[in-house]
């Protein structure tokens, strides 16, 4: 009895074992299936110091599938300082949909910053039956930038400072880094120029041949772009009377706006000829239509008084 009972207990205990073992297995199986019919998730994290000095970071989570972007929209993206963990949470921000994550903050706001003035941000997309999960980090120095004009014995000058920003508030002169100069436009940003830094500061001639409004009034930005470093920097001046100018007295045509206006259209009231005829010819079918069933009517009313006087009276 009791070696029966051994082998009983025996056999219960494998059959767990196996059981236990393809639970596991199928488990596994299915899982792997559902990872691989998620998109691969891709993500981008950028700094922004804003014109205003106000600053964004944004992260776009997206997929690229048969060469187009698919944008995961209405999703929450963590952000914290470093490593991904409770005590380290900056904030998290819901994606749009354009995919991304975007976080602002005032001009006051201070970032946690370390000894070598580097501050560290990880974004994190913990995924979805679609998605696969992602995590992306950028590491940047905050800068404090200023844009400078200036206009001696006729050559105008544009100037841009810029300091890393320290623990302590210390300014540190930029060195390495490239600085576009652009005027504002309607459809594009116009480039004047682009040079880099020495000991902090940067400068380029303003050229002479850049056209403003009536009065030559122009706005003027600088720009650090996508730095590895320091990010997306902008800082702009506006309404500044650098810009050409053709005074409107030394040009008349300014003065006189000449509008023609078509003298048979479809958008006026008096239209064209092809649409008068082809509304009189309809409109005379269908009323000839008209007199013709009117002009029958009485005819078959005629015939049938005529007919009625012509029986014999019973």
């Amino acid at each position: 009895m009791e070696k029966l009972k051994f082998i009983s207990i025996g056999r219960i205990l494998v059959g767990v074992f196996f059981s236990i073992l393809f639970t596991f297995y199928f488990v596994g199986i299915s899982y792997s299936q559902n990872e691989e019919s998620k998109f691969r998730t891709r993500m981008s994290l950028d700094f922004y110091s804003n014109n205003d000095k106000t600053k964004t970071i944004k992260a776009t989570v997206f997929t690229i599938k048969d060469r187009i972007r698919n944008y995961a929209i209405n999703e929450k993206v963590y952000f914290y300082y470093g490593e991904r963990s409770d005590e380290n949470l900056l904030d998290s921000a819901t994606t749009d949909n354009n995919g991304i994550a975007q976080l602002d903050f005032p001009e006051e706001f201070r970032f946690l910053t370390a000894e070598d003035r580097t501050i560290s941000i990880t974004a994190y997309f913990d995924g979805n039956d679609s998605f696969t999960e992602k995590s992306a980090d950028i590491n940047f120095i905050e800068l404090e930038m200023e844009l400078l004009l200036t206009q001696i014995d006729g050559s105008k000058t544009i100037e841009v400072r810029a300091y890393e920003k320290g623990i302590d508030d210390e300014m540190i002169p930029v060195k390495i880094a490239d600085i576009s100069y652009y005027v504002p436009r309607y459809f594009s940003d116009q480039k004047i120029g682009e040079s880099d830094f020495t000991v902090g500061k940067s400068s380029i001639k303003f050229p002479d041949n850049i056209a403003g409004d009536t009065i030559g009034n122009i706005s003027i930005l600088a720009r650090i772009e996508d730095h590895s470093i320091y990010g997306n920097v902008e800082r702009s001046i506006t309404n500044f009377r650098w810009g050409t100018t053709q005074p409107i007295e030394d040009d008349k045509s300014l003065m006189t706006i000449e509008i023609t206006i078509p003298t048979r259209a479809l958008w006026h009231t008096n239209a064209p000829l092809w649409m008068i005829i082809t509304l009189i010819i309809l409109l005379t079918g269908v009323w000839s239509h008209y007199i013709y069933v009117i002009f029958q009517l009485k005819k078959i009313h005629g015939l049938g008084k005529k007919n009625k006087l012509s029986q014999p009276a019973k």
